[in-house]
């Protein structure tokens, strides 16, 4: 070997190794683009770049697992499986562009899903502390316990206004928050009222007089499992219901039927049947009402003297009794208050123009991101929207607090519990869940660690088929997936200063 070749082999070897090094560093920079922030070292002169020896060359050997390149890869596969009616969308810590995203310009159903946008508009417009006040007005004075006309029982719109034979119907496990309109009842006694020359008379003006959200097909209204979504209703509407056992003692519990019909049955005038049911229930304290019940709005141009008022518990409880028991008419009649107290018209429509608003604050054009809502629940078939609605939403700094708030973790929730069991740390999952027959929809937070957090939104629909079982299956696997991210520690985490050669 010649005195040149060994001079220029250990020059061309130490040359080899160190773009080996710039390529290393380059391809750990690349894919740190959207998996966490590497922190920098302002103490690097200008021009020198990353140093030779330097604590960011040690990122991929302190978190192996953001640095793995099946992971995308397993994203890929999952969603592979999945049906074309299916969209994933990830972001990391609110930055874009996002971290993953499948399908995410595609209209789905996102079914229950949708009652998230009606909380977070309710939140915004009307605030956790609103409470529904219902009502007891006369257009003459009591006098000596005496209202010589009638008594109007004004509806302001709570959906929780139950008697106790219907909250005796209640599953023990269910959230049995409810508005006693016994107390009501009991209040005008207790200021002496002992008789009424009039009627009892039901007034559900505040809300328009439509028993049900208008684009609703047939078979929701006739599967009885609604109620009616009127500004006065007792008992969400029904005229009666079936008793369990437990409700009667000493009894075996009977059915009541209507036509061959077991169980439910909705009122046709559901204030009248308010104005009956609250007739009955003065009567029963001893007071002495001389006409019958009927329902009719208080007249307009009289003076109107408030004998008694109860107030429903605060929106913030209602959001936990939505959550829990997925109330579609307590998330409905939510929906014509958001209305009326935005524009003046308690309607559907006018609360779904709320939540357009709301959505366009946060980034979400209607349009641009193919929302179209008809209720407030997410029943309707014909409500779409795409995966990135539900993303902007929870990563906007006026909702994301909220949501945290609201939202339970998977250490906490017994079905996420079941579903997220061996997960590391489930706690880290804090996530709304909901679907139809034919579809699903996972959406929530995962902390990932060192201050960052992924946002997700999974919804997938499958026309025909008789449960959800296996898109709720393909929801976990991605859900448990999205699970195994760690943030890379930085420079400052990991404490070290950069070795320089002079």
């Amino acid at each position: 070997m010649t005195a040149v070749r060994r001079v220029v082999m250990p020059v061309l070897l130490l040359a080899v190794a160190f773009a080996a090094l710039l390529g290393s560093n380059y391809l750990n920079d690349q894919l740190h683009e959207n998996l966490g922030e590497v922190a920098t070292d302002d103490s690097v002169p200008p021009g020198v770049g990353t140093p030779l020896v330097s604590t960011r060359r040690l990122t991929p050997l302190l978190a192996p697992s953001l640095t793995e390149p099946d992971f995308f890869d397993t994203l890929d596969g999952i969603m592979a499986a999945a049906p074309s009616s299916a969209c994933v969308h990830v972001t990391l810590d609110d930055r874009a562009p996002p971290l993953y995203e499948s399908n995410a310009s595609i209209q789905v159903m996102p079914s229950e899903a949708f009652l998230l946008l009606t909380l977070a508009t309710a939140h915004k417009e009307l605030g956790p502390d609103h409470a529904y006040s219902t009502s007891v007005l006369s257009v003459v004075p009591m006098e000596d316990g005496v209202v010589n006309g009638d008594i109007y029982i004004v509806g302001g719109g709570d959906p929780l206004l139950l008697t106790p034979e219907f909250v005796a119907t209640l599953d023990e496990g269910e959230n049995r928050l409810h508005t006693p309109i016994e107390q009501l009842a009991q209040d005008l006694v207790d200021d002496g009222l002992a008789l009424v020359t009039g009627a009892v008379v039901g007034d559900a003006t505040r809300y328009d007089d439509l028993l049900y959200v208008g684009s609703w097909p047939p078979n929701i209204i006739e599967s009885q499992n609604i109620g009616t979504l009127l500004a006065l209703q007792f008992d969400d509407g029904w005229v009666q219901f079936p008793v369990p056992d437990s409700a009667v003692e000493g009894e075996e519990a009977v059915e009541e039927t209507t036509e061959g019909t077991v169980g439910y049955q909705a009122a046709e005038n559901p204030p009248f049947y308010a104005a009956a049911l609250f007739d009955d229930m003065l009567e029963a304290r001893d007071v002495v009402i001389r006409r019958s019940p009927r329902s009719e709005a208080v007249p307009e141009g009289e003076e109107a003297y408030t004998l008694a008022t109860i107030e429903s518990a605060p929106l913030s409880e209602h959001y936990q009794q939505i959550l829990d028991n997925r109330d579609i008419e307590t998330t409905e009649l939510l929906l014509k208050e958001i209305g009326q107290v935005t524009s003046g018209t308690g309607s559907t429509r006018a609360g779904s123009r709320a939540v357009e608003t709301v959505l366009a604050g946060v980034g979400v054009d209607v349009d641009e991101f193919q929302v179209l809502q008809f209720d407030g629940s997410g029943l309707d078939p014909a409500n779409v929207a795409t995966c990135p609605v539900f993303t902007a939403l929870f990563d906007s700094d006026e909702f994301g607090p909220f949501f945290h708030e609201l939202l339970p973790t998977a250490a906490e929730d017994t079905s996420l519990q079941t579903r997220f069991a061996g997960v590391e740390s489930p706690e880290r999952i804090r996530a709304f869940s909901g679907g139809s027959s034919n579809g699903t929809a996972m959406i929530g937070y995962i902390d990932i660690g060192r201050g960052q957090e992924m946002t997700f939104a999974f919804i997938a629909n499958q026309q025909d088929v008789s449960d959800n079982q296996a898109l709720r299956e393909l929801e976990d696997r991605i859900v448990r997936h999205l699970a195994t991210l760690r943030a890379k520690p930085s420079l400052d985490d990991i404490g070290l200063e950069p070795l320089r050669v002079s």
